[in-house]
């Protein structure tokens, strides 16, 4: 059955989850709420060249057309390329904008060299490995270093149509005795706006989190859209490598992992350059995938 139904009793599987879940994403406190960190745009590039006194400064790819007799594996797809403006640069996908800062590049096009901090810090754990007994196994002591969230940083989830209940202080989170702490009941994290206009049809989708589209694809299902919309076309993207998701559960008995899974995922900060008839099919477009989930491989 599906997940979510808010079910009571029984052990049906899913009671306990939400329907649907709009996330995760990172997200910083300060004072009493919680804002939001964005990673920048793969198509934002960090100048590296000081002949136009840029250097360190964050610059945009400029859209150009193929040149004659080149081909690429997107032909049909896409209009443009996006090449390295003047000087090039090391690409922004590592650092974070605040909410403030990702709204003024997308309306505006405005580039805040004011990057936030990196919200993840590296932990080293040193462990050893223990047999079926329960004791110590030979030359397997190791250590591995792990991603964690720095202080007063967390994950914003929105979570809908769940069962009725008060959520626990905490939850478990990945790895044995590992806990995560629960803020549930939080005014909701504020998001970009939609922008006031869109020039001859122009829209910028930017997607906030790891993407796994229907059948593997690098792109998002651009007919899926109100039917006011029309069709957009795609313009140009700026996609950066995709990230591996794996999923399994560890059997005891063998040591190795059984029921798992391999999903390639578009990584966060993916920009897509969407072409529309007007600019009121942009707006519509804009207004309904606004702070949604787009169309994943797997409903829920």
């Amino acid at each position: 059955p599906p997940p979510g139904l808010g079910r009571p009793e029984g052990e049906a599987g899913g009671k306990g989850l939400p329907s649907e879940i709009s996330g995760p994403i990172p997200a910083r406190k300060a004072g009493d709420r919680w804002g939001a960190l964005s990673r920048g745009p793969p198509d934002v590039l960090i100048a590296a060249d000081d002949t136009y006194g840029d250097k360190g400064k964050p610059c945009r790819l400029v859209p150009s057309r193929l040149p004659a007799g080149i081909r690429h594996d997107a032909v049909g797809q896409v209009e443009f390329l996006l090449s390295d403006p003047p000087g090039g640069g090391e690409p922004a996908g590592d650092r974070w904008w605040d909410t403030e800062q990702l709204q003024d590049y997308l309306h505006e096009g405005l580039l805040d060299s004011n990057w936030r901090a990196d919200p993840w810090q590296l932990e080293r754990r040193v462990g050893i490995a223990r047999g079926e007994d329960r004791t110590v196994t030979e030359s397997m002591f190791y250590s591995m270093e792990h991603i964690r969230p720095k202080p007063g940083v967390g994950f914003a989830g929105c979570c809908l149509g769940g069962p009725n209940r008060v959520l626990s202080g905490t939850i478990p989170f990945g790895g044995r005795g590992r806990c995560a702490e629960v803020h549930g009941n939080q005014p909701a994290i504020r998001l970009p706006e939609p922008p006031g206009d869109f020039p001859d049809g122009r829209l910028l989708l930017y997607v906030a989190t790891p993407a796994v589209f229907p059948g593997g694809s690098w792109l998002p299902d651009l007919s899926d859209w109100p039917e006011e919309c029309g069709t957009a076309k795609l313009a140009a993207a700026a996609v950066a490598a995709p990230r591996v998701i794996t999923t399994g559960s560890p059997d005891r008995r063998t040591g190795g992992f059984t029921a798992g899974r391999l999903m390639w995922a578009v990584p966060p900060g993916a920009v897509y350059y969407l072409q529309f008839a007007d600019g009121a099919a942009a707006a519509a477009a804009a207004k309904a995938v606004a702070g949604t989930t787009l169309r994943q491989a797997e409903d829920w």
